[in-house]
């Protein structure tokens, strides 16, 4: 769906990074996230493949918004309050117990397994790509973001090898890094699991530490990983004695 830049008023805006600008703005009066995208390479392609997912853990995808032919390119999709996963940890991670960070792995579970069941790999679960809303105190409510990042498994090696972000990236992406069509065979919704492995690490420390290699240098993360020895990491120290 085309939205017409007349019916969006951008409000403020809410953070900027290479993939480009985001703003909370209005639609038809409802809230909304307002993404100017830089890098307009397969836009179309990816923008067909979101609006036929619908899950509740899965943000809404409302639809791109265009300034001109030549000009750049937005998606327009659900506002989420509270924003980041990242954010809110850092934020309100002490006002987080046990029964709150179970709540939202499990809507984290469950947008996975909505994007595996369409035979879908993310590539990149990471809390930054987590969105939140921590309005109700007995139920936080967490969703996917999409990123523009999804890929179809059986088209992955075609768009051009592997994604993702250090620590978050599964050992076998980096273990397996060539560009020769038999990596398929090293790549699955494995990967998924493993970024959720980390995210569990972060929801288990709250602001204690962003990540298991918090230390290490991202050189000897991947070092670690792809030569035979030991890659040593910090063991979890979990917030307000919560296990």
């Amino acid at each position: 769906m085309v939205i017409k830049n007349c019916d969006l008023e951008e409000l403020i805006e809410l953070g900027s990074k290479t993939f480009g600008t985001v703003y909370h703005g209005k639609w038809r009066g409802t809230d909304v996230a307002i993404k100017w995208i830089n890098d307009k390479s397969d836009f179309w392609n990816e923008a067909i493949k979101l609006t036929d997912l619908h899950h509740p853990n899965v943000v809404a995808f409302y639809g791109v918004l265009l300034d001109g032919l030549e000009g750049p390119m937005a998606t327009v999709t659900k506002y989420m309050v509270n924003g980041s996963l990242r954010n809110a940890l850092q934020k309100n991670g002490r006002n987080l117990d046990k029964h709150k960070l179970f709540l939202i792995v499990m809507d984290v579970a469950s947008g996975m397994e909505y994007l595996h069941g369409n035979n879908i790999v993310h590539f990149n679960l990471k809390s930054d790509n987590l969105l939140v809303n921590l309005l109700d105190p007995h139920h936080p409510i967490c969703k996917l973001i999409h990123c523009f990042v999804y890929q179809l498994k059986c088209q992955t090696l075609i768009f051009g090898g592997v994604r993702g972000t250090l620590p978050w990236m599964a050992p076998e992406l980096l273990k397996h890094h060539t560009p020769i069509l038999s990596l398929f065979s090293y790549l699955s919704f494995q990967v998924d699991e493993f970024c959720i492995s980390i995210v569990m690490w972060e929801l288990l420390t709250g602001t204690k530490s962003h990540n298991p290699y918090a230390d290490l240098h991202y050189g000897a993360i991947i070092g670690g990983i792809t030569t035979p020895y030991d890659l040593q990491f910090q063991n979890p120290v979990i917030q307000n004695g919560d296990c």
